[in-house]
């Protein structure tokens, strides 16, 4: 069986070909306050900071090798953030437990949406094209990397980036946004948004374990929770 090779010029035509058909699979984020997070190893001035990395070593899966595309990621869901971020660290360290520290010199932000935002599902785009959805979030970063750049290239002007799907957590979505050609900002920092996990709580009943009883989940019991991490007392 002939397994799927990413070929530039194909997958090229094949979106050139859904855009003639106006099929090119969108996805409206309408204002709000606090609708997107985003996890942070430090504390910043601000969650919203385009980045746009030069080298192999510095770029994510969907930033564009030699900084031709200045990206910024979030989610809307502070879980998924999270996965998405210890997740990594696991793989690279092999980490299941952090001590009490931990929930406060790292943090959860919140970000309000200002105007409505426009992004381009990359998953059912690949549905379309009958890509496998694997070579969005296997090691290899040339595929989406390129869609990236290639869609920044295209549509930069009518959309605001692209919706994912986490690898490491499948509840709702991962954004990578672009900075949207001749449009005002869609983004802004929501007020006293950036919290450590220490003090961090959170209503989405939906990613509630099962039987959970409480109103509100803390960043503490994301960890030990849902995310199967261990929060240890700091060494003596």
């Amino acid at each position: 069986m002939t397994k799927w090779k990413f070929d530039k010029t194909f997958v090229a035509q094949g979106i050139a070909a859904q855009q003639q058909s106006g099929r090119i699979p969108a996805i409206d984020i309408q204002q709000g306050s606090g609708l997107l997070k985003r996890h942070q190893r430090k504390l910043y001035k601000s969650a919203i900071n385009f980045s746009a990395p030069m080298g192999k070593d510095d770029c994510g899966r969907y930033n564009p090798l030699g900084g031709s595309v200045a990206v910024w990621y979030a989610s809307d869901s502070a879980l998924t953030a999270a996965a998405e971020a210890y997740g990594r660290l696991f793989h690279l360290k092999g980490a299941i437990s952090y001590p009490e520290s931990v929930l406060s010199q790292h943090y959860m932000c919140s970000v309000d949406v200002v105007r409505t935002v426009k992004v381009i599902d990359a998953v059912a785009l690949c549905e379309l094209l009958h890509i496998p959805l694997d070579s969005l979030e296997n090691e290899d970063y040339t595929f989406p990397q390129w869609l990236m750049e290639h869609l920044y290239t295209h549509f930069g002007s009518d959309y605001d980036g692209i919706a994912y799907t986490s690898r490491h957590k499948r509840y709702k979505r991962c954004y990578a946004f672009w900075e949207r050609q001749g449009s005002t900002s869609a983004f802004a920092d929501t007020p006293q948004g950036i919290e450590p996990y220490a003090s961090y709580l959170d209503t989405d009943e939906g990613m509630f374990p099962e039987g959970w009883h409480k109103e509100m989940i803390s960043g503490e019991e994301m960890f030990e929770e849902l995310l199967g991490f261990e929060i240890t007392p700091e060494p003596m």
